[in-house]
């Protein structure tokens, strides 16, 4: 709508006569034309038109001039309300102060609802949101965009905002804005369960819950990256525990002979003379092993000879009368000279190579430690001991006995010198599974332990209320430890059946021991396993892995 140019008689003022007025331009000329009309929706239209400091209809004598003045006023209307532009020249003055009343109580987008769109820029690729969806969780880093910024701000005051860029992980976000979406987080099947975690707290979504369908992958990734830990540090304190021999320096020559000979002595594959070294040690040891066993032969002998088979409750010498026969007889315990003689051979020999093991380790106190150390230490004390008490030996039964046990600590010699604990690798997870299982398994002995003293004590009063019946007067045990061990015997489903019950409370008792017993024992069992199967698979690849180099 355009409004009707005056005529040049109603245009005239008391200053300017109306003779001296130009003549009037044809319509043809240009007149500075009237702004269109912005309508208010939300208000009545308004039929008031903002006039330009321009007389509007009057000829303008100089038309740049005038055209001039037309685009100053627009941009100074643009000025009041930047929000419009160049619109805004027609629209009423309450339009814009509107604007600016709602720019200056924070509202950092100027948008009238929240389905306006927002773009976010995450290292380089785009994503187009509501801002309905970024406000679904209040708190976080994508809400507090949307939340009004301080008064006087420069954010406050600047033009509004719709695209943010965020140097991260592009393609994590699009799982993280898929959450905001759809209230379910999920994440890549490569991803690292640590950058993960980084990920959602930058994004003030840290105790935001993972879908089951990926919490399960992301755990079983994770279960595999422990357990390869594990066996990592298990193989490295395994070659700590071997004393491996490490540089020595600054030991000067006198001392220079010592990783020599503890390298001929720890390492057979490390060259000929270890070879032959770990040949002869071994031969010693299979030597010392066969008297151990021909030893035995001589004490059963001995003892089938001077006592009777132990029985239930019996000791080891019998009764009083049988250990009177034997010192009537005059029967004693004699040892064939020349298995003495050999086997304190074989004594000297392991002694002089511990002793040499002991002179040129370079950790002395681990070296003491190793339990296998120890038990060659103490294979030298039998045949010390007879040396030392002489006959006096052969009339004491229980000390031929004690070093006797004593002896059986040979075969752990000759174990360790054929390597089998070293080289066996099924051998090694299993100790390792036991080690990492120390939880359950202290766990499964306390259960364990109650479970005999429960049905231990409940057998026998049992058994004694049995005996308070007529006709009932029998009883197998005689205190309350013989009951554990029968206790024992049930649980772990043996049953020996040299103690069982007679009446029927105790009858009773000895199912319900038993099936708990099965029950007990099933629970440790799938655990180690699946612990076994775990370790040993990565014990497996680690094993392929350290001869291309990669480990």
């Amino acid at each position: 709508m355009q409004e009707q140019p005056e005529t040049p008689e109603a245009a005239a003022t008391p200053d300017t006569p109306p003779a001296q007025l130009p003549p009037a331009p044809p319509p043809s000329q240009l007149l500075v034309p009237s702004l269109p009309v912005f309508v208010d929706h939300a208000k009545q239209p308004s039929k008031e038109l903002i006039k330009p400091k321009a007389i509007l209809g009057r000829p303008v004598e100089r038309p740049a001039e005038a055209a001039a003045a037309a685009a100053e006023a627009a941009g100074a209307a643009a000025e009041e309300c930047p929000a419009l532009g160049t619109r805004g020249v027609g629209v009423k003055n309450h339009r814009c102060q509107r604007i600016r009343a709602s720019r200056e109580a924070g509202s950092r987008f100027a948008m009238e609802g929240l389905d306006d769109k927002l773009i976010l820029n995450v290292g380089g690729m785009r994503h187009e949101t509501y801002i309905s969806t970024v406000r679904a969780f209040p708190g976080t880093r994508l809400y507090k965009l949307t939340e009004p910024p301080p008064p006087g701000s420069p954010a406050a005051q600047g033009p509004p905002v719709r695209e943010f860029f965020f140097d991260r992980n592009p393609e994590l976000f699009s799982y993280v804005l898929g959450y905001y979406r759809t209230r379910q987080l999920h994440c890549p099947n490569d991803v690292c369960r640590d950058v993960l975690e980084e990920e959602l707290a930058y994004w003030g979504l840290a105790e935001a819950p993972l879908a089951p369908c990926c919490w399960l992958k992301l755990s079983g990734r994770e279960t595999r990256t422990q357990d390869f830990l594990s066996w990592e540090a298990c193989e490295n304190a395994h070659l700590d525990e071997r004393l491996l021999l490490n540089p020595m320096e600054g030991q000067g020559l006198r001392n220079a002979w010592k990783p020599w000979l503890w390298v001929l002595l720890d390492q057979p594959q490390s060259s000929l003379g270890a070879k032959c070294l770990s040949l002869i040690s071994t031969l010693f040891a299979v030597c010392a092993l066969v008297i151990f066993f021909q030893e035995t032969e001589v004490q059963l002998d001995y003892f089938s000879a001077n006592f009777t088979p132990m029985g239930h409750g019996a000791g080891v010498g019998g009764n009083q009368q049988q250990q009177q026969q034997q010192q009537n007889n005059g029967l004693v315990y004699r040892r064939a000279p020349h298995l003495l003689y050999l086997e304190l051979l074989c004594a000297l020999w392991f002694g002089t190579e511990l002793f040499a093991r002991a002179i040129s380790c370079p950790d002395k106190v681990r070296f003491l430690c190793s339990p296998l150390n120890l038990a060659d230490i103490f294979c030298l004390f039998p045949v010390l001991v007879e040396l030392v008490v002489g006959d006096k030996a052969e009339r004491q039964p229980r000390l031929s006995l004690t070093l006797g046990a004593i002896r059986s600590l040979y075969v752990l010699k000759l174990v360790r010198l054929l390597g089998f604990l070293e080289k066996s690798l099924a051998l090694r997870v299993l100790v390792h599974t036991l080690h990492s299982s120390w939880k359950e398994v202290c766990a499964f002995l306390l259960i364990w332990v109650a479970e005999i003293l429960f049905f231990g004590s409940l057998f026998l009063y049992g058994e004694l209320l049995g005996m308070s019946t007529p006709g009932q007067s029998e009883l197998h045990f005689g205190d309350i430890f013989t009951c554990l061990w029968w206790t024992v015997i049930t649980l772990t489903t043996v049953g020996y059946g040299d103690i069982y019950p007679l009446s029927a409370m105790g009858q009773l008792t000895a199912a319900v021991t038993a099936t708990v017993g099965m029950c007990t024992g099933v629970l440790l069992v799938p655990v180690l396993l699946v612990r076994f199967q775990r370790y040993y698979a990565v014990a497996l690849a680690r094993q392929k892995l350290r001869p291309s180099g990669i480990l």
